[in-house]
């Protein structure tokens, strides 16, 4: 099976997550799109259910399958659906490839649980392969560079469509190599004034599912 059909795998086992009333919060990425179109199937079976979509190509796509959505409501979300760009043994991830760390990080610490959905591809031992996401303000972001820069990365700035995120601001890449103490690391990011959010997701995870050549895999981590 090639890597689409992992990611459809991982979309369709977490399907049975969903709830049929209440906020269920959805994420952004190729994974979750393969969730969202098989959730517009069945819109009908999730008439009393709001979804909370953390960009606005995910809540495009749910409205497009006839989904309710809502980012203004006042009640709680019962579980979080979302791709990584990284997973560790622990659930820690690495989350932004498409620029919605922020809105990503919102809706998952504020749901009661968090799903991770992924092929086989993105788990590894340790985190940073891939390049740290933050989003900064546009406000001095060249000083802001230099002071994330200073904390031992190497930075680049993005072009095209995913140089910004959907709230207007700039999203830069953070090369620090593997990462040894991740929980530090998110704090030293988010203490750098002018950093709106960093990419890094410690400790969050309720469970995975992943998407194998042998079936979808679940790991619990809480």
């Amino acid at each position: 099976m090639n890597e689409n059909e992992l990611k459809e795998i991982a979309a369709l086992k977490s399907k049975e997550y969903v709830p049929l009333e209440g906020f269920v919060g959805i994420g952004t990425g190729s994974t979750v799109k393969y969730l969202i179109k098989l959730l517009a199937e069945d819109y009908r079976k999730y008439s009393n259910v709001t979804f909370v979509p953390t960009s606005a190509e995910s809540m495009d796509l749910l409205n497009a399958g006839g989904l309710k959505t809502s980012t203004n409501f006042a009640g709680q979300i019962r579980i979080d659906i979302d791709g990584a760009d990284e997973i560790d043994p622990q659930g820690n991830l690495i989350k932004g490839g498409g620029s919605a760390l922020t809105r990503e990080k919102i809706v998952a610490v504020n749901s009661e649980r968090l799903i991770v959905i992924a092929d086989e591809s993105k788990l590894v031992k340790k985190l940073g392969r891939f390049k740290i996401p933050v989003e900064i303000l546009e406000f001095l972001s060249e000083q802001t560079v230099k002071n994330l820069e200073k904390l031992g990365c190497n930075a680049s700035y993005r072009s095209g469509e995913k140089s910004r995120s959907d709230n207007g601001n700039i999203v830069v890449d953070l090369d620090f190599g593997l990462l040894d103490n991740i929980i530090e690391k998110e704090i030293e990011l988010k203490m750098i004034p002018g950093v709106v959010e960093a990419g890094l997701f410690v400790g969050i995870t309720w469970k995975s599912i992943i998407g194998t050549q042998n079936g979808a895999k679940e790991k619990t981590y809480k």
